[in-house]
């Protein structure tokens, strides 16, 4: 039997590139804020019910992580507070934009930074705090509204990682980035924006996605080249034309397995993943379990998983030795979650294969964890 992935990306065809593959060559115009990333940071902002200039395309979500903590806590002194329960992109985006990262714990319910969760760690946490930097956990909608809140109260800015996140993203004051990276559920390959209702951030954003230049060659503030370029553009574009189709795709993915699995007790999924949101992967937490025994029996039957967050950001070499409060609900989530196959094309026997191997293996796993 075929080995099935955990994941498999597919980006538009190449027909459907050609109509914006020939606008680029007929208009010469290859990069530097091009008309065809104007059209996509207009459409992005038309789904968010915002204006044009409140969409910053950038070359990653990454650089657009570091810009935007440049462009919100740039001379503020102190660290930068986030989820060790993160993919370990975050904390080297931080790292770039100068900050020091101290790590805190996540909530149960949700799998992200809370901003009472924030407002304990400012609290416990002994010297300064320049910002925040939350977590949308595998795509779940964080509180924007919570988090304008927290600013207005302590005078910290934020900034949210949303980078599986655009399915359920909706705008505030705070910044969201958002990436697409061809495994995303909108993909231009490489890319992602920054998104909020404060066109000023936007165009501090841009100015540091650009040397440092705006409207002028005079660099203002110190910078990057972190832009979008057309041919990006172009594949976000053609993803955004589909993009109706593919989550629908996505969704039926979600359905799929929350109907499989659903009489099992000791399965867990996020709040309203699959109904009020999808992303491009599924995570499942099995209560209880250890995910390294389920996902030994999932690749004995040919089929892969992943651990997508590892045991999280302290458990990376790179930032195993910053700073951090105790973790118990990350370390948790870290044994009891996996990642199981997911893609857009999957069908209903992919998805049945998968659930019965995992009705063998949670029930082995609860078995020896008793």
């Amino acid at each position: 039997m075929t080995r099935l992935a955990v994941a498999r990306p597919r980006m538009p065809a190449a027909e459907t590139l050609l109509p914006y593959l020939r606008r680029i060559d007929a208009q010469r115009c290859y990069t530097n804020f091009g008309p065809l990333v104007a059209e996509l940071e207009a459409r992005l902002a038309e789904r968010l019910d915002l204006d044009p200039a409140c969409v910053a395309s950038v070359a990653n979500a990454t650089a657009g992580l570091t810009l935007a903590l440049r462009s919100v806590a740039g001379g503020r002194a102190g660290v930068c507070v986030l989820p060790s329960w993160t993919f370990v992109a975050t904390a080297h985006a931080i790292a770039a934009a100068g900050f020091p990262p101290f790590l805190v714990d996540v909530d149960e319910g949700s799998w992200a930074l809370t901003p009472a969760i924030a407002l304990d760690a400012v609290a416990r946490i002994d010297g300064p705090v320049a910002a925040i930097m939350p977590v949308a956990p595998f795509g779940a909608p964080v509180d924007i509204a919570g988090w304008d809140r927290f600013t207005a109260l302590t005078g910290i800015p934020v900034v949210i990682d949303a980078a599986a996140g655009h399915d359920g993203l909706r705008a505030g004051d705070t910044p969201c980035v958002v990436s697409l990276h061809a495994t995303k559920i909108l993909g231009a390959g490489e890319g992602g924006y920054v998104a909020c209702r404060r066109p000023e951030l936007a165009i501090e954003i841009r100015k540091r996605s650009n040397f440092g230049f705006y409207g002028a060659r005079d660099a203002e503030v110190a910078a990057c080249n972190a832009k979008m370029s057309e041919y990006h553009a172009a594949v976000g574009l053609a993803s955004m034309d589909v993009y109706a189709a593919d989550i629908a795709r996505f969704r039926s993915v979600a359905r799929h397995y929350r109907e499989r699995l659903g009489g099992r007790t000791d399965i867990e999924w996020q709040p309203g993943y699959g109904t009020d949101w999808c992303g491009s992967t599924c995570v499942a937490r099995f209560a209880g379990a250890d995910r390294d025994r389920i996902a030994a029996r999932l690749d004995a039957a040919g089929i892969d998983s992943r651990a997508w967050w590892g045991s999280g950001v302290h458990g990376q070499t790179a930032f195993a030795g910053q700073p951090r409060l105790p973790l118990p609900t990350t370390e948790r989530l870290a044994r009891e979650t996996i990642g199981l196959p997911c893609f857009v094309d999957m069908g209903e026997d992919e998805v049945a294969r998968v659930c019965d191997v995992l009705d063998g293996a949670a029930r082995v796993a609860l078995r020896k964890a008793a």
